[in-house]
């Protein structure tokens, strides 16, 4: 299994920004190639799911079920779409401000298998697919750090 992963400092607090992540109003704003929701039972607590579509460049659908769900901590979920099926985790944790903006670190580590398969899969994944993996997480995580700026009037950080 392949793994990826992304972080950002959101110049939000945590609770706005936990608030933030699981707002689906706001997710074509901010989540990679993010068309609409399709279908949610339950999501984000334990057990729950979602499925949600694609822009036409995107993933295709997606379907998620959530493996874990501690408030203002972590968020896991097992996922599938057409190219690939594995685990999304990300973390959120307080930063200490010492310019007195309150920070959130948010941390994505994507575990992922390709669905297909072939001779040079292996060589596909190592060259190609680990890299856009790893950009879709930083342009999701970048736009949600720019969405909370947007939200709270504040500037957006690296």
């Amino acid at each position: 299994m392949a793994e990826v992963s992304a972080e950002v400092e959101v110049a939000a607090p945590l609770a706005d920004v936990w608030d933030l992540y699981f707002n689906p109003e706001s997710w074509r704003n901010w989540v990679d190639g993010f068309a609409r929701v399709t279908a949610s039972d339950g999501y984000p607590r334990r057990g729950g799911s979602l499925s949600w579509e694609s822009t036409p460049a995107g993933r295709g659908r997606v379907s998620e079920r959530v493996l874990e769900h501690q408030p203002r901590q972590l968020h896991r979920v097992a996922y599938t779409d057409p190219g690939s099926a594995g685990e999304l985790e990300t973390s959120f944790e307080m930063v200490p401000a010492g310019d007195r903006i309150r920070r959130t670190r948010v941390v994505q580590t994507l575990r992922y298998e390709l669905q297909q398969a072939g001779p040079f899969a292996a060589v596909t994944e190592r060259l190609f697919i680990r890299s856009q993996m790893r950009r879709s997480l930083q342009r999701s995580l970048g736009g949600l750090m720019a969405e909370a700026a947007e939200a709270k009037q504040v500037p957006a950080t690296d």
